[in-house]
């Protein structure tokens, strides 16, 4: 089983002024993300609007992103819809790729007929089928508000081709009764950074932040500060991101990501239509809690 561990971030997809890919800014996200440590990276996560794109373009980002990652990276790929088949059809899509792992929201458009059961049989052949191994998403605000409970996660940790979880609810304490309950080398990350040193705390292994897109360095320190024991130091980091944090994800979402980009890395641009850019009044509060975060500054060395 593939080894996962630390800073994933969900890479945006960008677009030029018609809306096609704009794959020559993806390269360059993707470059600077390396030079600042990131080794790992999720294409078509909430971020990448995998939504909005069609088959050939879901195929060219993945390709896109092994391709800078090179085969000493990771390539983690949203792989979910709502139909099983549909879902095993995009896990084999992302295997063809280059991804490593495809991820894996539930599906939620029948929502009331999705009980544990439900779930239970959708993982458990999409895992069968999967030529790459699966990682669940579990992201209540994405997926109809289904939120996962942990003997579902638990019982399907015991299917040898489900590699883990992204868990974006925010609730440690189930996180914490998966990472006891699940198999040994079952991986947890936590869905966002906002969360992320409590999520180490009970034993998640590093997350999937979008926050890392706009702040990879300080994302990378504050799982550094924790395993070194300097937990002080990484209670003033954690309590430093969590406004900005918090614009990136459920306040501003996919727009206001982009927009934080525009402002840190001088490029981010538009999301696809019917997403809209940000308002200017968003945008001068969003450039405050950056500058208050002290994330306007440049990528800086990372001191730990």
């Amino acid at each position: 089983m593939i080894a996962i561990k630390g800073i994933y971030p969900p890479i945006p997809t960008f677009f030029d002024e018609n809306e096609d890919l704009d794959l020559a800014t993806l390269r360059e996200h993707l470059i600077r993300l390396k030079a600042a440590g990131i080794t790992g990276f999720v294409a078509l996560g909430s971020n990448g609007e995998a939504v909005h794109l069609n088959r050939d373009e879901r195929h060219v980002v993945i390709a896109t992103t092994r391709a800078v990652a090179e085969s000493s990276g990771q390539v983690l790929a949203g792989a979910g819809t709502d139909s099983t088949r549909g879902t095993i059809a995009l896990c084999q899509l992302a295997a063809e790729a280059g991804a490593d792992v495809a991820l894996v929201l539930p599906p939620s458009y029948y929502r009331a007929r999705m009980d544990a059961a439900a779930l239970r049989a959708h993982y458990l052949a999409v895992a069968d089928a999967s030529p790459v191994p699966v990682m669940i998403y579990n992201m209540p605000a994405n997926a109809a508000g289904l939120d996962l409970d942990a003997e579902t996660v638990i019982t399907l940790s015991a299917h040898p081709n489900i590699a883990g979880m992204k868990d974006s609810s925010g609730n440690v304490a189930k996180l914490a009764e998966v990472v006891a309950g699940a198999r040994s080398d079952f991986v947890t990350l936590a869905g966002s950074a906002g969360f992320l040193l409590p999520a180490l705390v009970v034993g998640a292994r590093g997350a999937i932040a979008a926050l890392a897109n706009i702040a990879p360095r300080e994302c990378l320190e504050l799982i550094a500060l924790y395993e070194s024991g300097r937990l002080d130091e990484a209670r003033t980091l954690q309590a430093r991101l969590i406004p900005v944090n918090t614009a990136v994800t459920s306040g501003y979402g996919v727009p206001g990501l982009k927009a934080a980009l525009e402002f840190v890395a001088h490029y981010g641009g538009a999301p696809r239509r019917p997403l809209a850019p940000l308002g200017q009044g968003e945008r001068v509060r969003l450039r405050s809690l950056l500058a208050e975060a002290d994330l306007l500054g440049g990528m800086r060395p990372t001191q730990v």
